[in-house]
């Protein structure tokens, strides 16, 4: 048994943590960077493949107690990163799949959305993403700031700022 103190904000919880705990700890210190690069190698996306790392290891996390512990874990986390990846591809292509095909469109819509694909690069990532994650995605502002770790107000503005700068495009 290991000693695990956590800081909580002001409060700090003490908790005593089995040898899965440890070995999940060792495992986080061990491989961090080679699953990392190995999402990075498959997304080609820094943020994405945080993102995958993170969700590998939750998923480690969630099953820490089922896990052989005697056997290397690096092709557990690979495996996982590789499917999550595949997911998310998936996800990609049904996305694109359903979406009109741009030959389809009159010349004006199309220099339209030429227009406002570049007025969307001007825009900050948070207001790139809030905007996407309410107009585009559906999400309240209340989700999506859970989501962004920001309150649902800091949003709201962000969100004001992304269409007027886009209206003025």
């Amino acid at each position: 048994m290991a000693l695990l103190v956590v800081y909580v904000g002001v409060t700090t919880q003490v908790a005593m943590t089995g040898s899965t705990d440890y070995a999940y700890d060792r495992a986080f210190e061990a491989h961090w960077s080679d699953v990392f690069r190995f999402a990075l190698a498959w997304t080609n996306d820094w943020a994405e493949a945080e993102d995958l790392t993170q969700e590998a290891y939750l998923r480690l996390w969630n099953h820490r107690a089922r896990l052989d512990w005697d056997r290397p874990v690096l092709p557990w986390l690979l495996v996982t990163v590789r499917r999550l990846a595949t997911d998310r591809f998936r996800r990609i292509r049904r996305r694109l799949l359903a979406a009109p095909e741009p030959a389809s469109l009159d010349a004006a819509v199309q220099a339209r959305w030429l227009d406002v694909q570049a007025a969307m690069t001007e825009l900050s990532p948070l207001e790139r993403s809030a905007l996407v994650m309410t107009a585009i995605e559906g999400a309240t502002y209340e989700e999506a700031a859970v989501v962004l770790s920001t309150t649902a107000g800091a949003l709201r503005a962000a969100v004001s700022r992304a269409r007027t700068k886009l209206e003025t495009a």
